[in-house]
């Protein structure tokens, strides 16, 4: 039977929950700056016309722990599967899109979506678009910047994904707000990467699982900037590189405001093999670097869409410092946030309690094992480091 944990909206304290609307975490992958130009096919699904939609088909709601990533057709079809069935859901921008950010009159809107994966973008961001997106970053949102090698312009405008995302941070003010500068090289290795040894990152310790490597098919490396933004780090690099260094980064994270951002220097990594007939596509994506290509793009879009909220000393934590995410293949979910609880029970309507156990899944999360638990909805009660206790709803069915 395929699990599934949902949450709801905002619960109060124990003494007051009350039962809201169920909370959907929406991924928005753009297709807007020509990502299927060439030999791309950087989309989730394009079905026969070659043309992305806003929503794949078949619709995702049909997807089970058994669908296969062929269920649609894009290169990044194996990424929106894998995703919908860890519980989120999936949407494209269409090229006809529009990247605003406050625009009620957008369906698309960024505001509406937890994370904006861009992969490879082959035109150049307007001065609007460019506003947008810092806006949409400082105020929550999460970025997952993917580049390619240099003199990769795939549509012969004479820009490609380096120069457009160093175009992008160059225009900010400040200059390079998220510290992250992608190189004009073209790299190739095939051997793998050694991961900088930090126990708490999440992109490298994370809910899928624990990468360690990565291999480059014709990519570009990543300086980072400290000074431009203390919170940059690497987390993978290339062959020979320091990786506790500013330089020779494959993978990179950021916080910028309210928000974060990722950067992979490759589109290689994310790509299945799968695509638009007559493409040159290669299964990048669990068939390289024993599979860890696909842990860690996963583990930097779960972290990419963890609301970014702290509690401090002067302002007491509420539902809102928390998320819940669902691994729908097992009885187990995670719990994240920059104040995590210190003790977790779980109990049904009437009060009857269940086994629940946790552990440590990289920075700011906990992995949550239930046992025992029936279709039906649970009450989790949350001891957070200060004493009070909070509830969340989950549902079981």
């Amino acid at each position: 039977m395929r699990i599934r944990y949902t949450l709801a909206l905002a619960f109060g304290l124990l003494a007051g929950t009350q039962a809201q609307a169920q909370q959907v975490v929406k991924i928005l992958f753009d297709a807007t700056k020509a990502q299927t130009a060439g030999n791309a096919d950087w989309v989730i699904d394009s079905d026969v016309s070659g043309s992305p939609q806003r929503l794949p088909t078949p619709a995702q709601s049909t997807i089970t722990a058994s669908t296969p990533e062929t269920y649609w057709t894009g290169a990044l079809s194996s990424w929106g599967i894998a995703l919908v069935k860890r519980g989120y859901q999936v949407e494209t921008l269409p090229s006809s899109g529009r990247i605003t950010y406050g625009d009620a009159t957008n369906a698309q809107d960024l505001r509406n979506y937890a994370t904006y994966i861009v992969d490879e973008p082959n035109t150049r961001y307007t001065a609007a678009e460019k506003t947008a997106i810092l806006s949409y970053v400082r105020n929550g949102g999460g970025l997952f910047m993917i580049s390619d090698h240099t003199i990769s312009d795939r549509n012969g405008d004479g820009w490609d994904s380096p120069a457009i995302w160093n175009d992008l941070m160059a225009s900010a003010s400040p200059v390079n707000p998220f510290g992250i500068t992608f190189d004009l090289n073209n790299l190739v290795f095939t051997t793998g990467v050694g991961a900088a040894t930090a126990p708490a990152d999440s992109l490298l310790h994370g809910p899928a699982g624990n990468p360690v490597a990565m291999e480059y098919h014709n990519g570009a490396s990543i300086t980072l900037d400290p000074t431009a933004n203390a919170s940059v780090r690497g987390a993978l690099f290339k062959p020979g590189a320091a990786t506790t260094g500013t330089t020779g980064t494959i993978v990179a994270r950021a916080r910028y405001g309210r928000g974060r951002v990722v950067a992979l220097g490759d589109s290689s990594p994310p790509d299945d093999g799968s695509g638009a007939p007559g493409n040159s596509l290669y299964d990048g994506w669990a068939a390289e670097a024993n599979g860890d290509h696909a842990r860690i793009l996963l583990n930097a879009t779960i972290w990419l869409a963890t609301p970014n909220r702290t509690a401090t000393a002067t302002r007491r934590a509420t539902e809102a410092d928390f998320s819940i995410y669902p691994n729908p293949s097992t009885d187990a979910f995670f719990i994240s946030g920059n104040v995590l609880p210190t003790e977790i029970r779980c109990h049904n309507a009437v009060g009857q309690e269940f086994a629940v156990s946790s552990t440590a899944a990289g920075a700011g999360a906990v992995r949550v094992q239930t046992t025992g638990l029936a279709p039906g909805l649970y009450v989790l009660s949350l001891r957070l480091p200060d004493g009070q206790i909070l509830t969340r709803r989950i549902a079981r069915q």
